[in-house]
């Protein structure tokens, strides 16, 4: 077993060594992470060999494909992620005090979710009720942005959750169930029929999620439990644009978030088909960090998702 040095952790281990760390895993090469820092390459592998015999383990290993993360500097390195993201989030805080733009909160919404409604309103309710507030929307993979928010880059993540369980570091919060809409272009032969069969559904082109989303899987369990062979996939993409391009194209049907795909029929821009879709359903959540206390804005800007969830 690993002898790790606590006293090295706690007093040794600097900000330069979290940084080259960082770099490390980034570049994966002594020689580039040299010529991003300004230094040796000897000045390099002796800094790292500085922080390995101080902590007592081995935190890469050498490789063909470069420096690769141990198990321990894996760990290492989540926690170096999350301070240096701290004091960087201190030095945006700072200058917002001296700008008065000081409530400031990274939120990662994932792709297809169709969250920007009610983000919308929760920004809108949040700048209500602090009028210095300033959000910053990334929008992502759930993975990655749940990786953004482990090491302190977002402060709320809003997305489709999974059937699969939340890791303990991070607090799920439901806001609301989606029930996906079938959708097509308005020139699709399908527009005009009133219940489409699934039968006539299979026989068509889908504009479809990827196979790791859970729409994707409760589609394919829609076209199982019709007895008929699985969609004939056009495109997988997640990208609300060129979901459009290829539905306006009227030859492909589409999966959308229900009162997104809502707003865009009565824009004109789609059409809903009427089909039923036992079991296409799509929990929407926030996701917190479930350690510390979240600043005022963080706070507020979550009790207004609450809020805009349950008002629609």
């Amino acid at each position: 077993m690993a002898d790790i040095s606590s006293a090295f952790v706690q007093r040794g281990l600097t900000l330069r060594h979290m940084r080259l760390l960082i770099a490390l895993e980034d570049m994966r090469q002594v020689g580039r992470v040299a010529s991003a820092l300004s230094i040796s390459q000897p000045a390099v592998s002796k800094a790292l060999l500085e922080i390995e015999n101080g902590v007592g383990v081995a935190l890469f290993d050498r490789t063909p494909r470069g420096m690769v993360p141990t198990a321990h500097g894996a760990c290492l390195l989540r926690h170096a992620h999350t301070m240096t993201n701290e004091l960087s989030r201190a030095v945006d805080e700072l200058t917002g005090i001296e700008q008065g733009i000081a409530e400031a909160v990274a939120v990662g919404a994932t792709a297809g979710a169709g969250t920007g409604s009610l983000l919308g309103a929760a920004i809108r309710q949040g700048r209500a009720r602090l009028p210095a507030l300033t959000v910053t929307v990334s929008e992502g993979t759930r993975e990655h942005l749940l990786r953004q928010l482990r090491t302190g880059r977002l402060d709320l993540v809003v997305g489709a959750t999974t059937d699969g369980v939340i890791p303990i570091d991070l607090e799920c919060t439901p806001l609301y169930i989606d029930a996906p809409a079938i959708v097509c272009g308005n020139g699709h032969a399908l527009a005009a029929r009133r219940r489409p069969a699934w039968t006539t559904l299979a026989a068509e082109a889908w504009v479809l999620p990827p196979r790791t989303t859970r729409v994707r899987a409760a589609v394919e369990a829609l076209f199982r439990r019709a007895g008929g062979p699985p969609p004939r996939v056009l495109a997988e993409t997640l990208s609300l644009d060129l979901i459009l391009e290829l539905l306006g194209q009227g030859d492909a049907l589409g999966v959308l978030p229900q009162h997104l795909a809502r707003r865009l029929a009565m824009a004109g821009q789609l059409r809903t088909l009427e089909v039923d879709t036992p079991g296409l359903v799509m929990p929407v959540a926030v996701f917190t960090q479930a350690a510390g206390a979240p600043s005022t804005a963080i706070d507020t800007l979550r009790r207004c998702l609450l809020e805009a969830a349950a008002s629609r």
